[in-house]
Parts: structure tokens; C-alpha cells; sequence
């Protein structure tokens, strides 16, 4: 297994972009199923929005297990972006709309939710590619 996947697209990214703040571990190796994994970062003010818009664009389009999405965090204060699976998005809004307390498992299902989050773990690598040759 390739050393520090969980944090290879944070680093990735930071190398190309103008980063205020950003949580570099996308998931926990010793506790996979904490968390979906999720990249949770915000862009310095003087980020030229292109280069977010082209981030967006890139990830977006991947298509490994599971479709990824880039999207400011309707719940953050700050303005932070995630990158993730596209289904956290769905729960997010559902979230911030009162809909629905944020609870990753109760949202899925616990067997949905372990799936979700292996498939992600193994299409990590293969997003930090696409990011690499496409950003």
C-alpha cells in the first residue's frame, strides 16, 4: 500500500494552490470507518478563482468506484471546500436545510456507509492521478 495515501491529494493540492487552511488527512488508516473520507480546506483571499473553478472542474469529472465532488461546505463559517464523494454533498444540503441530523451512519446505513467508504479509500489514488495530470 502506498505511505500516506490518506494525505497525498492534500499534498498534492497545496503544492498548486494558494492554501490558507487544510485538514491533509482525508481519512484515518487506523480508523477507516470513522469517516467517509473528505479533504476540508480553505483557499487564501488571493486565490485566483480559476484556479479553484479549474480544481472543481477536474474533480468533478474523475469517475473511479464512486463519483467525487468539489463544494464549499454549507455548514462551515469560514468558506472551507471539501473534497469527497459526491453522495456527502446530498447529506450536507439535507443537513443544513433541517432536514436531517449529520450523522454519516444513520444517513446510509451501516453496511452502505463501510462500502462508501472503502470504495473511496481505493479510488484515492487514482483522483490524486487525475488531479496530477489534469490541474
Amino acid at each position: 500500500m502506498e505511505e500516506n495515501k490518506e494525505k497525498c491529494i492534500g499534498k498534492l493540492i497545496h503544492s498548486r494552490i494558494p492554501i490558507e487552511w487544510m485538514r491533509y488527512n482525508m481519512y484515518i488508516e487506523d480508523d477507516r470507518y470513522r469517516n467517509i473520507p473528505m479533504l476540508v480546506f480553505r483557499v487564501q483571499d488571493s486565490c485566483p478563482e480559476n484556479i479553484i473553478d479549474s480544481l472543481k472542474k477536474c474533480v468533478d469529472a474523475f469517475k473511479g468506484n464512486l463519483n467525487w465532488k468539489m463544494f464549499k461546505d454549507p455548514l462551515s463559517r469560514k468558506g472551507n471546500y471539501l473534497i469527497t464523494i459526491s453522495e456527502l454533498e446530498v447529506l450536507h444540503r439535507e443537513c443544513c436545510a433541517g432536514r436531517v441530523q449529520y450523522n454519516q451512519i444513520d444517513f446510509w446505513g451501516a453496511e452502505k456507509y463501510k462500502k462508501y467508504c472503502d470504495d473511496a479509500i481505493q479510488d484515492i489514488p487514482m483522483l490524486e492521478k487525475h488531479i496530477e495530470e489534469t490541474l
